[in-house]
């Protein structure tokens, strides 16, 4: 009951710091022109994964990093590969954000533009570093070789996941924030809860404005609620869960390199409803 307490109590300090944090952060990048035009061609800041790193980072120390030198509350490797894929994937987004050419899409897009141009995008960049940071955080959770391969693989494609959905005002969030009510859900008294509650928490305060499309996550902010929402995963689903999710990330990713997943959206009613649902 107290550690359920306590999830609750972060939860609910950041999503205060989210709300502070989301006016300033937006302000902050229009003043410093990282901005971009959204799906309606209106320019706004964009990248705000940046912001929610440095927004985590605040409340993690207050909620967890101070108070995890008084009482025993988790595996330092899984403390400190949640850091890690924090920071990483979000600066990888981020350059791939602010420095990116959008003249190649998708996997096939940017293996072509590296075999034919001899030319490696701030995609393939974040493809090849994305692949890496979820072989290591892989290795912190996995207990064998099999293991860490489903592992990596599932951290890797849901990280991307998260980034193919960012299109429109807020369903990159909204899948986010309906997987990881899910998992707070059933590991409300969990100590690991602590790590990831915060970036739920952050991400509720910004669905607002990402509905009223004001910010946009950017591939910074994508990626970073992609790798949080796999962590979190297999911090508390059992192997076969994994199992049956990664099934169907691939085959997600699979149609999505072929067709269109906005117009797969578009045509179904209910997922076309959900879509815009709270969108201005």
């Amino acid at each position: 009951m107290t550690m359920a307490l306590w999830v609750l109590g972060a939860a609910l300090f950041s999503v205060a710091v989210g709300r502070w944090g989301t006016s300033a952060g937006g302000s902050f990048l229009s003043s410093k022109g990282v901005t971009a035009p959204n799906f309606r061609n209106e320019v706004i800041p964009t990248s705000f994964g940046g912001v929610m790193v440095l927004l985590y980072m605040f409340v993690v120390l207050v909620s967890v990093g101070i108070p995890k030198f008084f009482f025993p509350l988790f595996p330092d490797a899984l403390f400190f590969a949640v850091l890690f894929a924090t920071g990483a994937v979000a600066f990888l987004g981020w350059l791939d954000d602010t420095l990116g050419d959008a003249r190649h899409k998708g996997f096939r897009g940017h293996i072509l533009s590296l075999v034919r141009e001899k030319q490696l995008t701030t995609g393939g960049l974040k493809a090849l570093g994305g692949g890496m940071v979820a072989a290591l955080c892989a290795a912190a959770l996995a207990r064998e070789f099999a293991e860490w391969l489903v592992f990596a693989l599932y951290i890797a494609l849901m990280t991307n996941w998260l980034n193919l959905l960012d299109l429109r005002p807020g369903r990159c969030l909204k899948f986010y924030l309906a997987g990881g009510t899910l998992l707070l859900a059933f590991s409300l008294d969990r100590a690991e809860s602590l790590l990831f509650v915060p970036l739920w928490g952050l991400a509720l305060a910004l669905l607002k404005e990402d509905l009223a499309a004001k910010v946009m996550l950017g591939d910074s902010g994508s990626n970073l609620l992609g790798v949080h929402l796999a962590l979190w995963s297999l911090t508390f689903l059992p192997f076969r869960a994994i199992l049956v999710v990664l099934a169907l990330l691939i085959l997600g990713h699979y149609y999505a390199e072929r067709h269109s997943i906005t117009k797969r959206i578009e045509r179904s009613r209910f997922l076309g409803y959900l879509d815009r649902l709270g969108r201005q």
